[in-house]
């Protein structure tokens, strides 16, 4: 579920305890990822030997990148780490300590610490930066920044952590090297959850006033239904649907485009040419979480919480694009199509539909000290190089991870016999 956290920001430390993070990956282990919130029933690693190889060099720093497919991509980095023998830092956002006292104070003690994701979080750079420096813990940071539900394919990285990565190189010169580790996470079903996935969506399709065929292909019903909540919540925000007969791409870029132009218009935000839709609607995030957060600014802080509404809409909107499951139909794709569209109308989470397998990629540590000098000619075409290439290194370890899989998750979904 697309959601963030309007709470005034406090940033919270890491404060690694070596207790706390034994008992923490032991009941990560054994309860945790295999328990009914995840239902992970086994986790398949590769490519750690290019890791372990790179850790030879004591002086060896490391940020990896992992995508953030599931609500489970913290527990299963958990596990990873503890499989590459390393104890690392997390990057979290904020709204997750503020859940609850007990929850932050535990996530403090197994090396996470809060960033602001709507904002320039100086601490938080300041915080990864001293992490790296330091030498002692690894950092995980999730560059795509929120759950997508979209795990055959990488969403666009944010800059941020290319940032933080090269500047901590810069900071250690020659000396000692950081590295850059992509690392690439897919869930796939173990077992068939058709049935169950057909039985969600037709909650969701009803909700809307319509229903489900059965004898219809999956992926046909999946953007039938799709187009239908679009078509309601464009309505009920005032804004008019494109024509059914465009193509869905079209209908998606049509609606979360005239939204944010309007939202631009609101705060009076000008849109750069380079910008695509998603870029434009984080500024526009961005821009609307200053408001929300700031107390000189409670006369528009009401206005500012519907906008922050529009800008939800559309970045759920956006999330759609790209005919997802219409170009591959597997159950695994069905499956998160239908969890999503599940989450973005009931506004809640919910555990996934069956047991899954975990397949992990590492992909190959990035020497940043080869990067240093064109950081330092250029940094934001050095920052925005490597960003380029680690999302893409994610994206290469789904497709082979996709390659090799042959579980009943990468098998086609039909609603009816084929």
């Amino acid at each position: 579920m697309l959601d963030f956290s309007d709470l005034p920001y406090r940033f919270v430390p890491p404060k690694p305890n070596a207790l706390v993070i034994a008992i923490a990956r032991f009941a990560n282990r054994h309860f945790a990822l295999p328990g009914k919130n995840h239902l992970v029933e086994g986790v398949s690693l590769a490519g750690a030997e290019a890791f372990a190889e790179a850790r030879r060099d004591r002086r060896a720093r490391f940020v990896l990148l992992p995508n953030h497919p599931t609500h489970s991509d913290p527990q299963l980095m958990t596990e990873v780490c503890r499989r590459l023998r390393v104890k690392p830092a997390f990057m979290a956002a904020y709204d997750v300590f503020a859940r609850g006292k007990f929850g932050a104070w535990f996530m403090q003690r197994t090396g996470a610490f809060s960033v602001d994701r709507e904002g320039s979080d100086r601490k938080a750079m300041r915080c990864a930066a001293e992490v790296l420096a330091a030498g002692r813990y690894p950092l995980v940071i999730f560059p795509e920044g929120n759950v997508y539900l979209c795990n055959d394919r990488v969403t666009p990285f944010a800059e941020g952590a290319a940032y933080i990565a090269l500047r901590a190189q810069k900071e250690l010169g020659d000396s000692a090297p950081v590295y850059a580790v992509p690392v690439s996470l897919k869930y796939t079903y173990v077992e068939d959850v058709r049935e169950t996935v057909l039985i969600e969506l037709e909650k969701v399709a009803a909700s809307f006033g319509t229903d489900v065929d059965r004898d219809a292909p999956i992926a046909g019903e999946l953007k039938r239904v799709s187009v239908t909540a679009l078509a309601r919540y464009l309505r009920q925000h005032g804004h008019i649907p494109a024509h059914s007969e465009r193509p869905v791409d079209e209908q998606i870029s049509h609606a979360a485009g005239q939204i944010i132009a309007s939202l631009e218009s609101k705060i009076d935000l000008a849109a750069r040419p380079t910008d695509d839709l998603t870029a434009r609607v984080r500024k526009v995030r961005a821009t609307i979480h200053s408001v929300r957060t700031d107390p000189e600014r409670d006369v528009d802080q009401r206005a500012a919480s519907h906008w922050a509404d529009e800008a939800m809409l559309a970045l759920r909107i956006l999330g759609y694009a790209g005919g997802y499951t219409a170009s591959n139909p597997t159950l695994d794709r069905a499956a998160e199509t239908v969890a999503r569209l599940r989450e973005d109308v009931r506004s809640e989470l919910f555990p996934p539909d069956g047991h899954r397998r975990a397949l992990v990629q590492i992909g190959t540590p990035i020497d940043l000290r080869e990067r240093l000098a064109d950081f330092r000619e250029g940094a934001r075409d050095a920052i925005q190089d490597l960003t380029d290439v680690c999302e893409a290194g994610v994206q290469g370890g789904v497709d082979r991870l996709n390659s090799t899989n042959d579980e009943p998750g990468a098998q086609p979904f039909y609603l009816a016999s084929p």
